[in-house]
């Protein structure tokens, strides 16, 4: 089992994971409007180390986002 954690920053993002070496990509999200949801998700994403950036990008939580991976 995977654990993805969210952050409402990549800062505190990075934060975390050099607090606790877990080591992993962080999602960057552009703000973008939700269409389903209407509101706008902004909230940083840590994957597990072991996650590609192939993954990451087709993962449900980041498919058809715009953002950047922020490597360790």
């Amino acid at each position: 089992m995977h654990t993805f954690r969210t952050f409402p920053t990549a800062q505190a993002a990075r934060d975390y994971r050099h607090e606790h070496g877990t080591g992993g990509w962080i999602f960057e999200p552009e703000a973008k409007p939700d269409t389903l949801q209407h509101f706008t998700w902004t909230e940083s994403i840590l994957f597990p180390p072991d996650y590609s950036p192939t993954m990451i990008f087709n993962h449900p939580m980041t498919k058809g986002r715009t953002g950047q991976l922020l490597s360790n």
